[in-house]
């Protein structure tokens, strides 16, 4: 009965044994997923199972004879081309008022900005009417002198002296005329009623206010800064390549354009200057616009820019970039050329590539690749040593 009983322990521990070893197993595999392995390799022939195609994800495709253009890549940032900066100062100096604008704030053309308030622009605009009023009397005198003196009833003193004074305050109106126009006051419609000692300061532009430089209540001096203001209407696109690329770029030339900010999203401009020097970096300089407005709206000055130069396209073999594989130093594809429910067999085929860009590489002819040939596009990275 004791031997029985040892039995029956030692037959209830090989079965305990025999389910730990199995649990083990299933949750080793489990934990370690299908195993991939590179196919194994059979000559110039590479077999690949239908699991291992299935796990790797990988991808058909043929080459495709197309209008191919290789990229050169640049950087850049949008800039304002200098018609679109305007940087507001004072003709005549004042203390300023009015001042409600903030930095970033739209503006229009003609908007008044602020005001600028001095005394001076009230003797301006009394001396102005003093001269103008002058100028119906001095006018007439010196016709009067004109006509006695070709009559020989006056002297050519009195002529001289009448088309003297009627000339050089008929010259100080005008002066005055052409001062009252930079501080925005009609000389025409002045009147000694409606003198003011307060003018405005118009944008020139519209666009925006990038920086303030003043105080409500400072006294901005003639020519001092007041004020930058930037029109967004002509934005444009400046680029950097470098010299060895400079003689592959010229004007009408298309460039994608992509913003960091904006994923995904790809604009294409267009070239319209390319600089005429090398600077000490080795680069040139090259503008580019967008020729869509709409698009434009999305671009703000000082923007960072990637973008690639399209060089003139030519027909060519394209693959994806994902199909060529480098082993030790030389470009394959592989190329299937039988396929089984166990699975494919591709062939190793030598390529040499030409141009490349984000869609796809240039392939040279060659004999063993046609529109028809069946290439792995994706998965066969691991698969070459």
């Amino acid at each position: 009965m004791k031997n029985l009983r040892i039995v029956s322990i030692l037959f209830l521990a090989l079965i305990l044994g025999a389910g730990f070893f199995q649990c083990s197993t299933k949750e080793s595999e489990d934990a370690q997923g299908v195993e991939v392995q590179a196919g194994t390799s059979d000559g110039a022939y590479i077999n690949v199972s239908t699991q291992q195609f299935e796990t790797m994800k990988m991808q058909w495709g043929n080459p495709m004879m197309q209008e191919f253009s290789a990229g050169i890549p640049a950087q850049g940032t949008v800039k304002v081309p200098v018609e679109g900066i305007q940087e507001i100062s004072a003709f005549f100096g004042g203390y300023v008022s009015g001042l409600k604008l903030l930095e970033g704030e739209s503006v229009s053309k003609g908007q008044v900005l602020f005001y600028l308030e001095n005394p001076d622009f009230v003797t301006l605009q009394q001396e102005f009417l003093e001269a103008n009023s002058q100028l119906n009397y001095l006018r007439e005198e010196f016709e009067r002198q004109q006509t006695l003196f070709a009559e020989k009833i006056s002297s050519q003193k009195n002529y001289l002296k009448a088309e003297a004074d009627y000339q050089s305050t008929k010259a100080k109106a005008e002066s005055l005329r052409k001062q009252l126009s930079l501080i925005h006051i009609n000389a025409s419609e002045l009147k000694a009623e409606n003198i003011r000692s307060k003018v405005p300061v118009l944008a020139p532009i519209s666009g925006f206010v990038e920086a303030i430089h003043l105080v409500q209540g400072s006294f901005l001096p003639a020519g001092g800064k007041a004020m930058t203001l930037i029109s967004k209407e002509h934005l444009h696109i400046e680029l950097v390549v470098f010299e060895k690329n400079a003689t592959q770029i010229h004007k009408g030339q298309k460039v994608q354009v992509s913003i960091p900010d904006l994923p995904g999203k790809k604009l294409v401009a267009e070239v319209f200057m390319v600089g005429q020097s090398i600077n000490a970096e080795r680069q040139i300089n090259i503008h580019a616009h967008l020729p869509e407005e709409k698009e434009e709206e999305m671009l703000v000055p000082g923007m960072f820019i990637e973008a690639v130069f399209q060089t003139d396209p030519q027909q060519a073999w394209v693959l994806p970039s994902t199909a060529i594989i480098n082993s030790e130093g030389t470009d394959y594809v592989l190329v299937r050329r039988e396929q089984s429910d166990a699975g494919f067999q591709l062939e190793k085929v030598a390529v040499q590539t030409g141009k490349a860009n984000n869609e796809g590489v240039e392939i040279m002819p060659n004999d063993a690749i046609s529109a028809s040939t069946v290439v792995l596009t994706k998965g066969g990275f691991n698969l070459l040593p």
